[in-house]
């Protein structure tokens, strides 16, 4: 499903991404794990198609999005579901209408489908009955869960999840990560999610990647992660 070869990617001379490749099967959930500014979010913005890179390259769900004109990437996007750090939702908007944005925007959907869609995926994250709130009346937890139904609502192949527990008490990231898993498996999306939180990230995926010094130094199951020798994954997962 998610194909990247040998990316690498520089930014005034220092360089985040080194020759990075890795094959993310269709249905799998996995965590792009390492420090702050080891270029884990750089790497998703290039699966999204945000950013280019000066070599190598992005094959998704048999796509080559590098070199994707913009009209390209723009219906290449409508498959890919993110979810921001702080989740991004629209203050002016109630929570319905920032659920319904996408929809909106690509969708041919008419108003009551829209809002039955809308319903359908805010039932999905424990949200029922709030399309009418605005986001400054939810919890941090509950923006996290409404900007993931506005990420789904496409019915998506692949989500993408920047620091999905980032902000939040141990009790709503042990949620939020439990949510995102059922989710992904319920929707049968291929889903990749960055964090440097150890506890969550088995929670929420078959498989890590670990990034150092824009290197992937190792990946694989939980087993075969904490087993590595590598001196910086040891050191990463003991801490």
């Amino acid at each position: 499903m998610i194909l990247v070869e040998g990316l690498s990617k520089a930014f005034n001379g220092n360089k985040v991404l080194d020759q990075v490749s890795f094959e993310v099967a269709a249905g799998e959930v996995v965590a792009l794990m390492g420090l702050s500014g080891t270029g884990k979010s750089v790497l998703l913005f290039h699966i999204i198609g945000l950013m280019s890179p000066e070599s190598g390259s992005v094959t998704v769900d048999g796509t080559r999005i590098t070199g994707l004109s913009e009209r390209e990437l723009l219906r290449y996007r409508r498959k890919i579901g993110y979810l921001f750090q702080d989740g991004a939702l629209y203050d002016f908007m109630t929570v319905g209408e920032n659920v319904a944005f996408p929809l909106k925007e690509h969708g041919q959907l008419s108003a009551n489908d829209i809002r039955v869609k809308v319903d359908e995926h805010l039932k999905m994250v424990d949200l029922a009955g709030s399309f009418d709130k605005y986001p400054s009346e939810l919890s941090g937890g509950m923006r996290k869960r409404a900007a993931l139904a506005r990420a789904l609502v496409m019915n998506v192949k692949v989500l993408l999840c920047d620091e999905p527990t980032s902000g939040l008490d141990p009790i709503r990231s042990h949620d939020i990560s439990l949510l995102i898993r059922d989710l992904s498996k319920k929707t049968g999306c291929t889903t990749m999610v960055t964090t440097h939180d150890v506890v969550n990230a088995f929670r929420i995926a078959d498989r890590a990647f670990v990034l150092n010094g824009g290197k992937l130094v190792a990946q694989g199951t939980e087993k075969e992660i904490r087993s590595s020798q590598a001196p910086f994954v040891k050191d990463f997962f003991k801490g």
